[in-house]
């Protein structure tokens, strides 16, 4: 079994790749701070985050298609909130001074803008790395014990519902090969209900195993973790560029369209 669908380019070997996870943390939560901070209405700014983020999409040699298809997931969630703000601001479709873009309008582009970048960012976070260094971050920066131990377990036991699922999917259409002739509802429900026990099962022997050779409620791997300069010196000037696109971004947004 191939379990690739959560961090499938985790491997690959670029610099975003091998800064420490807690220096990735605090850049990507500290970029999309700056970036939601973003007033309303300023559209000029999103170009230079554009621009940013995808240079830095870029050195971590993930392809794009991979991005652009789990934006997809939660893009109509953005676009409603996005088209809903303008319908709810009186005057919004009305041209103003001449602009096209009224207030709503660009109030509603930078809604699904600033939400855009944040999945953005959280897509890139989750996929320079492996999902338990990842946590392991998180405990480093004082996450609570039980809640990152329920994380890992949680991103450990997925595979087996996973496994159960291909398996039982598979002995489905070798029993009923074609169109399903009975109710769908009444084999999908048999189908999720062997899931679940045939899960438990297994989750029982895995976690067993895992007593076996000494787990004790802390992984391993936690002490392997050392932030170096070269680890410090990238996040820190990626987040400095982007404080600075949104500090001198006002004044000239005003000198532009005032």
């Amino acid at each position: 079994m191939k379990h690739s669908f959560l961090d499938r380019y985790s491997d690959l070997d670029s610099p975003v790749h091998r800064i420490d996870p807690r220096a990735r943390l605090i850049a990507a939560f500290s970029a999309i701070v700056i970036i939601v901070s973003e007033p309303h209405g300023r559209l000029l700014p999103f170009a230079f985050y554009g621009i940013i983020i995808l240079f830095m999409t870029a050195m971590t040699r993930i392809p794009p298609g991979f991005i652009l298809k789990r934006c997809l997931a939660v893009s109509p969630f953005i676009i409603i909130a996005a088209v809903s703000y303008p319908l709810s601001v009186p005057g919004a479709g009305v041209v103003e001074n001449g602009y096209l873009l009224t207030e709503g309008v660009r109030s509603g582009l930078t809604i699904f803008l600033k939400a855009f970048f944040a999945l953005v960012l959280l897509i890139l976070l989750t996929s320079t790395g492996k999902f338990h260094r990842l946590l392991a971050g998180f405990r480093k920066l004082g996450m609570p014990r039980l809640l990152g131990v329920i994380s890992a377990l949680m991103y450990r036991y997925v595979f087996i519902l996973h496994d159960e699922l291909l398996r039982t999917s598979r002995a489905r259409d070798s029993r009923t090969p074609g169109a399903i002739r009975t109710s769908r509802v009444r084999v999908y429900g048999n189908q999720a209900a062997m899931i679940f026990i045939r899960s438990l099962e297994r989750s029982q022997v895995v976690y067993n195993s895992m007593l076996s050779r000494g787990f004790a409620g802390e992984f391993p791997d936690m002490d392997k973790l050392r932030v170096r300069a070269g680890d410090v010196l990238p996040a820190g000037f990626f987040i400095l560029l982007l404080l600075t696109v949104r500090i001198i971004s006002q004044p000239l947004t005003e000198r532009l369209f005032n």
